[in-house]
């Protein structure tokens, strides 16, 4: 059985720092990432959006920086399931001025009652705004093109809000280490419950704008959503940091002095190889070189605390009770019978 000493010298070469600065690299860069998104992107595609929604529609040949509108003559389309047809995904018209030969083409948006209305020859209306076809229309039917201005602030504004609670995460992560750099390399972050509120909150952050009409109610559906999860988080949280045991098993404080076999296991002093005793009494739990009076002791502080009880993997009858002192982890390998005085002594 390894001592703490033994951990400390088989647990390799990368020091504390060294694994704290990858979650605080990742949590900075999130967050920068964030609030690029949502501090400039996402302005600068509102106030683009609104502009061309305030726009007003001119007759005739448009102007490079105004919004304007030009009959033309669909010559062809062509959809991203035709047969043959390599180059972009998204479907497109192929169009041609009134009066002119020189043929021009758009990509829309998607498939939509105007792309499956227009046959070749049809008359629509292209709309132009700061020199680029913004939208198609036809009669009564309007369809965006993939320059539209129209919801470009969706998908940034989606991804900042992911961002968000992920950088927050990884930040939290590297407190933890921070506060516990001995355990930094075993600790299992990727499934832990601050790491999986994290995945949660960000899910509905990218998700709510997708889902939602204005920024106000995606920031009010992902706030809804984040008192819950964070909730449920804490209360797991608190069912993991309960000290827990076997059912039947009760803490018991003994009246005099108990001695049987079991060791202590953890970076701290008390946890050393050749003490294979432990002897549990009025004064607290103590670890000892043999059962016999004047054997050497090593005291168990008063500032162990039990985190929980489980069985000894592999070990026949053995269990193994997980506490903390301080920032260090110890365990206590002891017989199911003897249980009982471990917990009494260490409360």
């Amino acid at each position: 059985m390894r001592t703490g000493a033994g951990r400390r010298a088989g647990g390799g070469g990368r020091g504390p720092s060294a694994a704290v600065a990858t979650p605080v690299a990742l949590s900075l860069g999130l967050l920068v990432v964030a609030g690029c998104l949502l501090g400039w992107y996402v302005p600068g595609a509102l106030a683009a959006e609104a502009a061309y929604r305030s726009a007003s529609f001119c007759a005739g040949r448009p102007e490079p920086e105004g919004r304007g509108s030009a009959w033309t003559r669909c010559r062809g389309r062509w959809s991203p399931r035709s047969p043959g047809r390599a180059g972009p995904r998204l479907p497109g018209l192929r169009w041609a001025a009134d009066g002119g030969s020189q043929e021009a083409w758009v990509r829309l948006e998607k498939e939509g009652a105007l792309f499956d209305s227009l046959a070749p020859g049809d008359r629509v209306r292209v709309v132009r705004w700061r020199g680029e076809e913004r939208a198609v229309v036809a009669g009564p039917l309007r369809q965006e093109t993939s320059a539209t201005p129209v919801d470009g602030h969706r998908l940034p504004y989606a991804v900042g809000l992911g961002l968000v609670p992920l950088g927050g995460v990884f930040g939290w992560v590297a407190y933890g280490w921070a506060r516990r750099p001995e355990g930094a390399a075993r600790t299992s972050w990727p499934v832990s419950v601050p790491m999986g509120c994290g995945l949660v909150l960000g899910a509905v952050g990218f998700f709510g704008p997708m889902v939602t009409d204005g920024l106000l109610d995606a920031l009010l559906l992902s706030v809804g959503v984040a008192v819950p999860v964070l909730a449920a988080g804490v209360w797991l949280r608190w069912r993991q940091a309960r000290p827990s045991a076997p059912p039947g098993i009760l803490p018991r404080l003994p009246g005099r002095e108990r001695s049987f076999p079991g060791v202590v296991v953890g970076a701290v002093p008390y946890g050393m190889t050749g003490f294979g005793t432990l002897v549990a009494g009025p004064e607290g739990l103590a670890v000892a070189a043999g059962a016999e009076p004047g054997a050497a002791r090593l005291p168990v502080p008063r500032s162990v605390a039990v985190v929980r009880v489980r069985p000894r993997a592999g070990g026949a009858g053995e269990w193994v009770v997980e506490c903390r002192d301080g920032d260090r982890e110890v365990r206590v390998v002891t017989a199911k019978e003897d249980l009982p005085w471990i917990l009494g002594a260490l409360q």
